[in-house]
């Protein structure tokens, strides 16, 4: 099915006055993403050059030495989503720092809500 007819099937939808409240993901689907992003920190990698995704997961780990596994993703520009397995982990490496990878700073932030990264604050490291 091409993305024009799922359109328009999707806008033929009417729902009757007794299903508009029967369902709603919205309270749902924030809550469970707050939760996920409160096991996550933010990182942007203040440097010009491109970071490879698999040499700062290699290099973390190497220094972190978490108790659990650490997953990595990366947002663009050099801003990477790390998810920790345990909020003691989290708490380490955020109090820990400062970091840096490949002799760039390193600038972690946990995250402010849900959605656009350009939100989060990248101006400052704490010493």
């Amino acid at each position: 099915m091409d993305p024009e007819e799922l359109i328009t099937r999707c806008k033929a939808i009417k729902l009757s006055d007794e299903e508009k409240g029967r369902v709603s993901f919205k309270n749902k689907m924030k809550a469970k993403g707050e939760k996920i992003i409160a096991g996550c920190l933010i990182r942007k990698v203040l440097n010009t050059r491109v970071v490879s995704i698999d040499g700062l997961k290699s290099a973390m780990q190497k220094v972190w030495r978490t108790s659990r596994e650490v997953k990595i993703e990366s947002l663009g520009d050099n801003v990477f989503m790390f998810k920790f397995g345990a909020e003691a982990d989290k708490r380490s490496i955020l109090m820990g720092g400062p970091w840096h990878f490949n002799r760039a700073l390193i600038v972690l932030t946990e995250p402010v809500g849900i959605g656009d990264v350009k939100r989060q604050d990248f101006s400052h490291v704490p010493f």
